[in-house]
């Protein structure tokens, strides 16, 4: 649900879990429901970023400033 960018509030009551349990299970690392909220999560940042790529190569001002702060904060994440 992550991936149609749905909180885990909503996420809860769409698949019929606790909501207080499910929200808390997706924010302690390692537990299988974050790792499946983020993955969905993950993979709708990778169609955006795509995009943005792609428009970024096409010459959209927009996009290239989008994609310069994108490298920056990988960048300042890596030192």
């Amino acid at each position: 649900m992550a991936y149609r960018l749905f909180t885990p509030e909503l996420t809860a009551i769409n698949i019929e879990a606790d909501e207080i349990e499910f929200c808390e299970a997706v924010s302690i690392p390692g537990t299988p429901a974050r790792n499946a909220y983020y993955k969905g999560f993950i993979r709708q940042q990778t169609e955006l970023r795509e995009s943005i790529i792609k428009s970024a190569g096409n010459g959209s001002n927009p996009a290239q400033q989008q994609l310069l702060s994108l490298m920056n904060v990988l960048q300042s994440s890596l030192t």
